[in-house]
């Protein structure tokens, strides 16, 4: 018998296609983050496959146990980068790196690298 699967923990996700191309120039990217467990109280974001981070700006409304939308204002020059978004909730949880393998994968709450290519 698998993992039992009763709350979803902290997760984050961008608004842009995978693997996709934008444009290069200054440009808002948005996300989402969301917790079982609690309200998320902020959310960093890397450009560079997590060498750096940096907080963003969260989007009302931010309701407990809800998607909570961010925007990051970002100069996006050509290339391409592995993006990278973490959330934290006020019960103190953060998206890990990674996370031990569970089948199904309904359990999958490490941060995750976004392909994109900036043309």
């Amino acid at each position: 018998m698998g993992q039992v699967l009763r709350e979803q923990k902290v997760k984050s996700a961008f608004e842009l296609p995978w693997d996709g191309e934008i444009v290069t120039g200054k440009r808002l990217v948005r996300g989402r983050s969301w917790s079982g467990e609690g309200k998320i109280t902020f959310v960093e974001v890397s450009l560079d496959d997590g060498k750096t981070w940096s907080k963003v700006s969260l989007r009302e409304p931010n309701i407990t146990k809800a998607w909570v939308r961010w925007d990051l204002e970002w100069d996006a020059r050509p290339g391409r980068y592995g993006l990278r978004a973490r959330a934290t909730d006020d019960q103190g949880n953060t998206q890990p790196d990674k996370i031990p393998f569970n089948k199904e994968g309904y359990s999958h709450w490490a941060v995750v690298t976004h392909p994109i290519k900036v043309v």
